[in-house]
């Protein structure tokens, strides 16, 4: 177990739960919004779109930001979140390439392939993590849930327009790329405040999506209209400032494995949007594998919750994070 690093409850926490679903309808929100953004006549490329969405976030933010630099106390944070915002900056670039080359119900579905990368990570390098192994209820949880989520993107991926290949390519670039931000989150995080440490990352990230700009077309912003634009903006506040603040809560309360195999869950959110905002024909057969997702989901919180820790687990809460 890194040293610093918070372990995890292993009893009901409401907080961090209602964190987790904040984070879960954040998220499922913001691909139906890229996709009504994503059109050569509103906001012509991801370039563009991350340069505002971000630095906005950033400055919502600010308040955290300054706390942290009158207060101090963070130390080799300042150098070690340079790991998570790398990660973050590639990531955050493929996302938003994304819904130019794939439709919303495409890339949100194929982008939950991060839990997969981030389960793999939390098991390897957290070993507070590894007791979920030993709960059957967390593997039919598991089992559950990736029934419904393959099942979900089979009837979305076969009912849609044909693939690009660089949108697949991107997609999956982009799940490897957040997979690994949920672990390395966690453990640069330790005991500070997840709000200060997001305001870091969330700086850190802006800086170089800014200086990506040009390689798009930023100058159309001048010639946005009012209602995209309150879009555009409202998608980065809720997407990137609400999202990561809530999940930075949940990552560190609850670990990277659950808030993983929970945030499957939001493409389930992105059609129900879809089929409301943008007339989207959602099937009883989504409905039935949309359902068996969130039981799975729910089966894996439930045994998060309710797992007992082994002895020598205990002993080493007491002192994880000692010298």
């Amino acid at each position: 177990m890194p040293q610093g690093v918070v372990n995890i409850t292993h009893r009901l926490d409401i907080p961090a739960l209602a964190c987790l679903a904040g984070a879960t309808l954040c998220w499922g929100s913001v691909p139906v919004m890229l996709g009504y953004l994503a059109d050569p006549n509103i906001v012509p490329d991801g370039y563009t779109a991350n340069a505002v969405r971000y630095p906005i976030s950033a400055l919502a933010y600010l308040p955290w930001l300054v706390v942290a630099l009158r207060k101090g106390g963070l130390g080799r944070f300042w150098l070690s979140a340079l790991i998570p915002s790398a990660i973050n900056v590639a990531g955050q670039t493929l996302w938003g390439l994304s819904p130019y080359y794939l439709p919303p119900g495409q890339f949100a579905f194929l982008f939950r392939l991060s839990a997969l990368f981030g389960v793999l990570g939390a098991f390897w390098i957290f070993r507070d993590e590894r007791l979920l192994a030993r709960s059957p209820l967390f593997w039919v949880g598991a089992v559950l849930a990736m029934i419904g989520f393959v099942s979900m993107s089979a009837l979305i991926l076969t009912g849609s327009t044909a693939i690009q290949p660089a949108g697949i390519v991107i997609i999956f670039l982009c799940s490897l790329c957040y997979g690994a931000y949920g672990v390395s989150v966690r453990y640069v995080m330790g005991k500070l405040d997840p709000l200060v440490v997001f305001s870091v990352i969330c700086a850190y990230t802006s800086i170089p999506l800014l200086a990506m700009a040009p390689l798009g077309s930023p100058a159309s912003l001048l010639e946005l209209k009012a209602v995209p634009m309150i879009v555009l903006l409202v998608s980065g506040l809720v997407g990137v400032a609400v999202a990561h603040g809530l999940y930075y809560i949940a990552v560190q309360r609850l670990g990277v494995v659950v808030t993983s195999m929970t945030l499957t869950a939001t493409p389930f959110v992105s059609i129900i949007g879809s089929s409301i905002w943008l007339g989207e024909r959602f099937t009883p057969g989504l409905w039935v594998a949309g359902s068996v997702l969130v039981i799975g989901t729910g089966c894996a919180l439930w045994s998060q919750q309710h797992l007992p820790a082994a002895p020598q687990d205990e002993a080493m809460a007491e002192t994880a994070g000692q010298p």
